[in-house]
């Protein structure tokens, strides 16, 4: 039976390779776009778990976090809380580049010199910043190899020039791949003196326990101005912070939508296929059918033959996207979007899509045929 499907298969090995290739193609499409959505999330929350952030504090009403602004002053205030061991004040903002190459979602970090954010960095040239600098930045080893820059040389970040102080490497994609120069300096840039987009609170260990970190961020949250109004801010955990960040979603929406047009694709494709295999084997199946073949039987053959298909299709398809994953991630134009390593949870994602849009495309070529009378076999020419 199961040499009877791959001959069926090889006598059209055209009209296979093709399927086989489209379903290739939609296998790949879906893996690489979930995939780049996986990696930027992943990406994203590292920024905050690798130092061990316990809690995020952004405006509150704010869809893209971006352009999140808090007073600084909320700092002192939350240090006083028990449980809180420090409290970073982050100034984030994005920036495209045009030359030498074209740079988007470059992200540009305003940290204190002295912030434990870039104790994990490695310096790779140059030294650290320090609260003496003036118009110094610190570039990511991804970043300098995209713009093609070492240190001393200038870079131009919101209509100022700035000195390559150091080039440090990350093992996170964001920061390889942007830059930091002082708090002080880019809230005196961008007009934001005293603002923050972001505070990251690290817990002393023992509150680090989920009913400890509840507590602290509640603590955090029943603050008030002078005036007993309220602060205006979310405290969130690093999870829930990354899981509702507007990029993330969009990204991930995206995502999907492009892998639901990708499956639609192979599903028209298979069901294409096997609608001509079934038309041109008129007669041959309705004699299996008067030689005694139930319907079932005659189903069970075309989704196999569609389940051949799909399989050797998604296992073509993973094996085009791992090296395209490895381009896209050293290209200069999508580095900023792209994590080389594929989970293998979006493997089996792609994988399992692609076969269930060839078992779908083989649904109702396989009711045909299972339908065909025996005596269709006798008028077919």
């Amino acid at each position: 039976f199961i040499s009877l499907v791959l001959k069926n298969l090889w006598r059209r090995k055209i009209r296979s390779i093709l399927t086989g290739t489209s379903m290739a193609i939609a296998v790949c499409a879906v893996i690489s776009m979930l995939g780049m959505a996986e990696g930027y999330e992943k990406s994203f929350a590292a920024l905050y778990e690798a130092r061990g952030t316990d809690l995020v504090i952004i405006r509150a009403g704010i869809t893209q976090r971006i352009a999140s602004r808090i007073d600084e002053g909320l700092a002192d205030r939350v240090r006083k809380i028990p449980g809180v061991r420090t409290v970073e004040g982050t100034l984030i903002d994005i920036k495209t580049f045009e030359h030498p190459v074209s740079l988007e979602g470059v992200y540009i970090f305003g940290l204190n010199p002295d912030s434990i954010l870039m104790e994990d960095s490695k310096r790779l040239e140059g030294r650290r910043l320090n609260n003496t600098d003036h118009r110094k930045v610190m570039i990511g080893s991804l970043l300098a190899r995209n713009l093609g820059k070492k240190v001393g040389d200038t870079l131009d970040l919101f209509g100022e020039t700035f000195e390559i102080l150091t080039i440090f490497n990350s093992y996170n994609m964001l920061e390889s791949n942007g830059a930091v120069i002082p708090l002080r300096e880019m809230q005196e840039i961008l007009g934001q003196q005293g603002r923050v987009t972001t505070f990251l609170i690290l817990l002393e260990d023992s509150y680090k326990r989920p009913d400890k970190v509840e507590e602290v961020r509640e603590q955090i949250e029943a603050l008030r101005t002078s005036t007993g109004g309220t602060l205006n801010i979310a405290v969130q955990t690093v999870q829930d912070h990354v899981k509702t960040n507007f990029e993330t979603q969009v990204l991930k929406g995206l995502a999907w939508v492009s892998s639901m047009i990708a499956m639609l694709i192979g599903f028209v494709s298979m069901l294409n296929t096997m609608m001509m295999s079934i038309t041109e084997r008129i007669r041959e199946i309705a004699t299996f059918r008067a030689l005694g073949w139930r319907k079932l039987r005659i189903m069970r053959m075309i989704f196999l033959e569609s389940l051949v298909l799909s399989a050797i299709g998604a296992g073509l398809g993973v094996l085009l996207a791992v090296p395209l994953m490895e381009f896209l991630a050293a290209h200069s134009v999508t580095s900023t979007m792209v994590v080389s390593r594929l989970s293998p949870g979006i493997i089996g994602q792609g994988v399992g899509m692609g076969m269930l849009a060839g078992l779908l495309g083989a649904i109702y070529p396989a009711w045909i045929a299972a339908n065909l009378s025996p005596a269709t076999a006798l008028r077919h020419e």
